[in-house]
Parts: C-alpha cells; sequence; structure tokens
C-alpha cells in the first residue's frame, strides 16, 4: 500500500470516528430528552381528590379518631371539591402531610396492600407497622427522603424496608 492509501483510509477512519461521536451524542442527547419527558410524567406531585380525603375521613371516622383531624379533613375535602377560582388552599402542603401520616396510621392494611404491589417484603411490613411508620414521620420537619429514612430506621423500621417506602433519587 502507498502512503497515499494510508493517509486516505486514516482520515476516513477519523471522519467516520468524529461522524459516530456526533451520532452518538445526538443519540444520547435525544435519550435523555425523552427520558426526562417520561420522568415528568410519571412524578406528578401528590394531589389527593376530594374522593381520597373522603375514604380516608370514613377510614378514620370507623377507627374512632380524633374529631378536631376529620373536620379538618372534612374542610378540605370540601375545598377540593369546590374551589374558587384562582385561590390557592393555603396549608395545603401541610394538610397533605396530615393526610399521608392519617392514612398511614388509619389505611395501614390498605396501603400496605398498595405498596405490596411494588415491594411484597414493604407492603406486608406496612400493612402492621402503619402506625409506627406514622409515629415515626410525624414530626419531621423537612419531609427529603434522607430526613424521612432517618427516622423510620431511627424508630426501628428495617433500612431496606424505609428505602424500598420511600422514592428514590430520581422523583
Amino acid at each position: 500500500m502507498n502512503k497515499n492509501h494510508i493517509r486516505i483510509a486514516a482520515a476516513a477512519t477519523a471522519v467516520t470516528a468524529v461522524a459516530l461521536g456526533i451520532a452518538t451524542r445526538a443519540a444520547s442527547a435525544v435519550e435523555a430528552h425523552r427520558e426526562a419527558e417520561g420522568a415528568s410524567q410519571t412524578t406528578e406531585p401528590l394531589r389527593p381528590t376530594a374522593e381520597d380525603v373522603r375514604d380516608l375521613v370514613s377510614r378514620m371516622r370507623a377507627d374512632g379518631a380524633d374529631a378536631n383531624q376529620i373536620q379538618e379533613f372534612d374542610q378540605y375535602a370540601n375545598q377540593l371539591e369546590s374551589p374558587k377560582a384562582g385561590e390557592r388552599i393555603l396549608g395545603s402542603g401541610t394538610v397533605i402531610r396530615k393526610l399521608i401520616v392519617a392514612g398511614l396510621r388509619h389505611g395501614g392494611v390498605w396501603a400496605g396492600k398498595i405498596v405490596g404491589k411494588v415491594s411484597k417484603k414493604a407492603g406486608d411490613y406496612l400493612a402492621r407497622n402503619g402506625g409506627k411508620i406514622a409515629d415515626a414521620i410525624e414530626d419531621v420537619e423537612g419531609w427529603s427522603v434522607v430526613a424521612l429514612a432517618v427516622a423510620m430506621v431511627h424508630a426501628g423500621v428495617p433500612t431496606d424496608i424505609a428505602t424500598d417506602l420511600l422514592p428514590g433519587p430520581s422523583c
């Protein structure tokens, strides 16, 4: 082979490598965009409906829960059913936290069945220990994944169960 053929082959190899590199980066960017779109569709914030709240309230009444908390949840359900145009429900973040704790406490078996679809071990634990988990997270200030996991583990929830009950880092 003469030197010109070697140079042409080297140039062709370089052009191919650059083209493949660009194509790979472009494909990666498209894939990352698709994943981001998919993630944005699946990580909607927790927004209970009035029906969800009323279901929990009926469970709480059956369990003889605190009448003041039931009344607060009833008011929240009413606000969800008949929102006033443009009005933001004040304290909805706090109410949602209370709903989650009450759901763990009064719907432990029911919540365990739901979680059991994803993790049987975590679902079984939640069904038996919903009150314990509710107690553990009730007074946690910042509801970050780490803070909730630490609170649960500190209360005696096994680490693998605590991490199964919480969203992963992609959420």
